[in-house]
């Protein structure tokens, strides 16, 4: 029951974004925004993640993983109703600024709790809990979706969703596992991150990026150059999704059976030819296998790398949970503005499947990496 708990936790914070993704093209129509705008506008969300970031580890240790999951998560769910009362791109920037400050809270948090877990439960369970988060955002979609295609506004969508999300959340967090005894490590001490970390750190970069790149730009881009209803939009970001949480479902078992690293490699190179065809695609024919395979690709490799890292020795988990998630999200720092010049300048279809390049990183980085084994695999 309690691990179903957290994998509820993690369901319900990619629910509660989810829904925002399929309202991206009628927000920017409502503020009357170009792509650049837009760009710059969405590029709020993970720089208060980063900011986020810095301070969310005394904030854990002084609330505990528990309490942390639990007033987090909910004041993030809320914090989404921002953004639909934003008046133009200013504002819209500020707000979802607002809500990546307590996204970094939320995911600090339930990923360090997964870490405990994979512990005391001396097994892998990460890559599953990661799959209830896609298949919160496969459920988020498809609702976004609907409310859009029904042309309900998106203001009156958040604040009907949204309060009901916050609240099943502390229903679930309530039930969470207690927190470990702290550990040792001094609190306020700065410690430099090992190689091994650094290196890991950098490996779910271009997985994060893909993923971001569907999350704000896969409607934008089927929307007006394939042409697609606001529902097959939806439709199309929620196979992306299913694809990502099926293969995460199988990801631990893989894990075990092949190695993270080996599993890690080969979805990177996959997510990479399915970028490169998802952003070239003439029609949703090709678009949705490719959104698809895409999935499959980037589903396990940041999961898997946070198993990883959260089992490195030297330091608290929720330390390294935090530094992995510092590093790792500078692709969402960087990804919207990068892709919104590169879609001003050469067009969006030619910026996303510029992407797949990005495929290549893991297997140029893992083998330097040099994680340790542990009893789970």
């Amino acid at each position: 029951m309690r691990l179903f708990a957290l994998q509820i936790v993690f369901a319900l914070n990619g629910l509660g974004l989810a829904v925002w993704f399929p309202r991206i093209p009628d927000v920017k129509a409502a503020l009357g925004l170009d792509v650049l705008a837009l760009a710059f506008s969405l590029f709020g969300l993970p720089a208060g993640t980063m900011l986020g970031f810095l301070v969310v580890g005394r904030v854990s240790r002084r609330l505990g993983l528990r309490r942390t999951c639990l007033w987090g998560g909910s004041i993030f769910l809320l914090s989404f109703i921002g953004p639909a009362l934003a008046s133009n791109a200013l504002a819209l920037g500020l707000t979802l600024f607002l809500c990546g400050l307590s996204i970094a809270t939320i995911e600090v948090a339930m990923n360090a709790k997964a870490s405990q877990t994979e512990r005391v439960l001396k097994r892998r369970i990460m890559t599953r809990c990661h799959a209830f988060w896609s298949f919160g955002t496969v459920t988020g979609a498809l609702i976004g979706g609907a409310f859009a295609q029904g042309e309900v506004s998106f203001l009156a969508q958040q604040l009907l969703l949204q309060p009901v999300f916050a609240a099943l959340n502390v229903v679930a967090a309530l039930r969470l596992m207690p927190d470990e005894p702290a550990q040792d490590a001094p609190a306020g001490r700065f410690v430099l991150p090992s190689r091994a970390l650094l290196i890991l750190c950098l490996v779910p970069i271009g997985a994060l990026l893909t993923e971001g790149a569907m999350m704000e730009w896969s409607a934008l881009l089927l929307r007006e150059h394939v042409g697609a209803s606001p529902f097959a939009t939806a439709a199309t970001f929620a196979v992306f999704a299913l694809s990502m949480a099926l293969t995460r479902l199988a990801g631990d078992r893989l894990a075990e059976i092949f190695g993270p690293q080996r599993v890690i490699t080969r979805s990177a190179l996959l997510m990479g030819v399915a970028m490169l065809g998802f952003g070239l695609s003439p029609g949703l024919w090709l678009s949705v296998p490719m959104a698809a395979l895409a999935g499959l690709g980037c589903g396990n490799i940041y999961p898997l790398t946070m198993s990883v890292v959260g089992q490195l020795p030297g330091a608290r988990t929720e330390r390294n949970v935090a530094t992995l998630a510092l590093i790792a999200f500078t692709a969402f720092l960087v990804g919207p503005p990068a892709i919104g010049i590169m879609a001003r300048l050469l067009g969006l279809p030619v910026a996303l499947a510029a992407l797949a390049p990005l495929g290549l990183v893991p297997l140029l980085l893992m083998a330097q990496a040099k994680p340790p084994r542990t009893a789970s695999g």
